[in-house]
Order: C-alpha cells, then sequence, then structure tokens
C-alpha cells in the first residue's frame, strides 16, 4: 500500500504525467507479481467468499444453498405484514427465528480469523451488510465476469 501513496518514501513512479497509478507488474518485498497473480489471488477471495471456505457458506446473502439466516438488517429481520415504528423492531432484533426476509445480494462481514461464523443478528461484526464491504465485492465479481478484452489480458 505504502508504494501507492504519492508522498511515501517507497511510492511508485509507475504513474501517468497526470499522477494515475500505472503498474504491469507489483514488487513486494524483491518478489515480483504478474497481474495473472493478482487475478488468481482476486477469484480466491470471491471463491472463498462464495463459498469455497471452510465453514461451505456463502458470505453473500442468497447465494448458494447455505447462507447467513440471521443478518443485522431491518428490511430483512421484521415482517412486511405491518407497519413497524422506529423503536418497534427490537422483537425481531432478539427473535431466534432466521429473518422472514431474505437480503438477497447482501454482503455480510463474514468469518474470524478462527474461520468461525455466529449467525445472530446481534452479531454485527459478522452479520450486519455494509456498502463498503459490497463496493469491494461488485467490482471484483464484475471483473471476473467481463468480457472485456482487457481485464482478460490479466489471466
Amino acid at each position: 500500500m505504502c508504494g501507492l501513496l504519492p508522498k511515501s518514501p517507497t511510492a511508485t513512479s509507475s504513474r501517468t504525467a497526470s499522477g494515475l497509478i500505472w503498474t504491469a507488474k507489483l514488487t513486494c518485498g524483491g518478489h515480483s507479481f504478474e497481474p495473472s497473480d493478482l487475478r488468481k489471488f482476486a477469484k480466491s477471495q470471491a471463491d472463498y467468499v462464495l463459498g469455497s471456505n471452510p465453514l461451505k457458506m456463502s458470505l453473500l446473502v442468497g447465494y448458494g444453498d447455505k447462507y447467513p439466516q440471521y443478518v443485522h438488517h431491518r428490511g430483512a429481520s421484521i415482517p412486511v405484514d405491518g407497519t413497524t415504528g422506529c423503536t418497534d423492531g427490537f422483537q425481531w432484533l432478539n427473535s431466534t427465528k432466521p429473518n422472514p426476509n431474505v437480503a438477497v445480494g447482501a454482503l455480510v462481514g463474514g468469518s474470524f480469523l478462527n474461520e468461525t461464523f455466529v449467525d445472530s443478528r446481534n452479531n454485527t461484526m459478522q452479520t450486519e451488510p455494509t456498502t463498503y464491504n459490497s463496493a469491494v465485492i461488485v467490482g471484483l465479481l464484475s471483473s471476473l465476469v467481463t468480457t472485456s478484452s482487457a481485464v482478460k489480458s490479466f489471466g
């Protein structure tokens, strides 16, 4: 990361005249990595998120046969059959029943470093979908499925 910051002592000189970072390969501690290496790593991360992990569970809600059922998301955890005021949601937050609505496409926080996942609405670290997680996965998955010849040249 330090090599990407313009004022870092290790900043890359591979930039356009206007300052856009340009790289055909990445060097880390004397080891070089080609774009195809980065793409393989990116694909492994996508595969993990989509269920190729020790839990055999997708972290993308609604994808695959096994995904989080207790997503910390108001729209997913409160039934749509009535009017719910701003402070009325706590009865559903603490419910032991799975969410009545599936937040299809929501990306939850994911497993802990020790590969465990506690599927509970009160476990916001792991079960709350966020825009900063979702934005990254949208870009990653779009890149992996693109038909663009420019991206496909990266392996």
